[in-house]
């Protein structure tokens, strides 16, 4: 990863990590509008005497509050990995899980925010699961969980494993750029 985008991930998340007291180990609270939302953990939730992570908006909120990771790819690269999780919404504006493959130079070389498929208003517990491939080139891998708007989100017992080929990806290996422009007329 470039220093840069390192850098500035680490200082967003210390900031917002500075008024989110109560974040898990290893999580951080980021977003677009991270001080919109209370975030941290939660007991009982799902198993009893158990924890699971929360991001609660303090109003309606026009951005998103996320918890999230970013790890080191090297032990995925060239492998297909499913982020799995149980999610739970209450008065929900959008919760989503997303997990997001890292090239260098700052390039996204794959993606899935569960945009199509997102959590709005009252969900029951559920597991939901992403997929995608890391290609060789990858430098990290960040995921998480996100409440935009208003509302909660509860996640508990996320998994990042490596699957088979035979396991669809579902969100978008970014497609592939072309190598010279096309149709500049327009005419196809």
């Amino acid at each position: 990863m470039k220093k840069s985008l390192c850098l500035a991930w680490l200082i967003g998340c210390a900031l917002a990590g500075a008024a989110h007291a109560d974040i898990p180990a290893g999580w951080s609270a980021t977003g677009s509008a991270a001080r919109d939302y209370e975030m941290g953990s939660v007991a009982g939730k799902r198993h009893p005497g158990d924890k699971s992570g929360f991001i609660r908006a303090k109003g309606d909120s026009a951005g998103f509050g996320t918890m999230a990771q970013m790890i080191d790819a090297e032990a995925y690269r060239g492998k297909r990995v499913r982020l799995s999780g149980f999610l739970r919404t209450e008065q929900a504006g959008r919760g989503q899980m997303w997990m997001r493959v890292d090239g260098a130079g700052e390039r996204s070389l794959g993606f899935d925010n569960m945009d199509d498929r997102a959590l709005v208003g009252d969900t029951d517990w559920k597991r939901y699961e992403i997929v995608l491939d890391v290609p060789d080139g990858a430098i990290d891998i960040a995921f998480g969980f996100l409440l935009s708007g208003k509302g909660e989100i509860w996640a508990d017992d996320f998994q990042l494993e490596v699957v088979g080929p035979d396991v669809p990806v579902t969100g978008g290996n970014l497609r592939k750029l072309t190598r010279e422009p096309v149709n500049l007329d327009f005419s196809q």
